[in-house]
């Protein structure tokens, strides 16, 4: 009976240090999608010309794509039980709050988005490829 209790300890702390092992990458991708998305608002709003500006951030989105989307797919994948629910938590947040900083770009241009046609077509195309990222 005793040999039992340190191996069901041991048998604890790896199941804890295996959920803490998961928050952490959970945290990297958290951080890599909220640099990316921060990138990506960016190229627009200290471009110029904020129509040359969603032509960069365009290019941006489809050179990393493959790789965002892979990112997303590890999120999916993982069960309940792998993250803490603090961990959970920021998933949400940070998941929302980066969607929010794309979506709000529509209602920051939204005047020359009314002005200029082609403008608004790609500004939504980069808002909904954006999104995809999310959904797919």
């Amino acid at each position: 009976m005793a040999k039992q209790v340190p191996l069901l300890v041991l048998a604890l702390m790896s199941l804890v240090l295996a959920g803490c092992k998961r928050d952490m990458e959970v945290s990297a991708i958290l951080v890599t999608i909220d640099s990316f998305t921060a990138e990506l608002v960016s190229r627009i709003e200290t471009a110029g010309n904020p129509s040359a500006g969603v032509d960069d951030a365009q290019t941006y989105l489809d050179s990393r794509k493959d790789e965002l989307r892979g990112k997303m797919g590890a999120l999916k994948r993982l069960r309940e039980s792998q993250v803490s629910d603090a961990m959970k938590q920021k998933i949400t947040s940070s998941l929302v709050d980066d969607a929010s900083k794309v979506g709000d770009l529509e209602i920051k241009y939204v005047n020359q988005s009314l002005n200029n046609p082609e403008f608004k077509a790609k500004l939504d195309k980069l808002v909904r490829d954006y999104q995809a990222l999310f959904t797919e």
